[in-house]
């Protein structure tokens, strides 16, 4: 489900590079009161650390249409919809551009730095989701999976993370719509984020740490005082 939106109020957001000099600016502006409420720290997730794996065909393997990487790293380039496959890892390097969505496959592991996907980032059950200085047009929405790492991305609909079973960091991004943080059980740390909608978080446990967010709508629920 992509959010309508004026495509002027989202190409302010397209230079994904110029988040770090915002998120530092805004840093003072929240407490950092949910700090000690919630789980230990845990390290979030890098790309620097994702897998090394071989250089990608061209074009891409396809299954029904759809470019398939299973096993790949790649940048610098152009293509339609993405599927990365049950148990598949996909590494996407600056400069790809998805024109549609990216939809990720049980157990599967997504390391993507510098992309652009003008859809959505969804899956169900995926192992690992690394997402760093990306721009997103839709919605990022991972349901009952692993580790999850959202940094400095802009994201022109919402983020919606609910039921994970790994630690969940959601840092340093421009989200147009809503994040909504829902049932995951392993730690959720959100963190100097700016968020357009409300910033929305449920029954997660332990309940969420972080600070510095800053929120045009309303801060709900277990996410009040960060």
């Amino acid at each position: 489900m992509t959010p309508g939106m004026p495509a002027r109020r989202f190409r302010r957001y397209l230079g994904a590079g110029a988040i770090s000099w915002l998120v530092a600016g805004l840093a003072a502006c929240g407490g950092g009161s949910g700090e000690a409420s919630g789980a230990s720290a845990v390290e979030p997730m890098s790309f620097a650390a994702a897998p090394a794996l071989g250089p990608a065909p061209t074009p891409l393997p396809r299954s029904s249409g759809v470019n398939v990487c299973d096993g790949y790293r790649f940048g610098s380039r152009d293509i339609e919809n993405l599927s990365v496959p049950d148990g598949a890892r996909c590494v996407l390097d600056r400069g790809v551009v998805v024109d549609g969505n990216v939809e990720l496959g049980d157990r599967s592991e997504l390391y993507a730095q510098g992309v652009r996907v003008g859809g959505n980032v969804q899956g169900q059950r995926a192992a690992a989701v690394v997402l760093e200085t990306s721009t997103v047009a839709g919605n990022v929405q991972l349901d009952i999976g692993g580790a999850i790492t959202l940094r400095d991305n802009a994201i022109g609909g919402s983020i919606q993370l609910v039921a994970n079973g790994a630690a969940v960091h959601v840092l340093g991004n421009v989200v147009d719509s809503d994040i909504q943080l829902f049932d995951n059980v392993a730690g959720v740390w959100v963190r100097d984020n700016t968020v357009d909608g409300n910033l929305q978080c449920k029954q997660n446990q332990p309940v969420p740490t972080g600070g510095g967010n800053r929120v045009q709508g309303n801060k709900e629920d277990q996410c009040a005082p960060l």
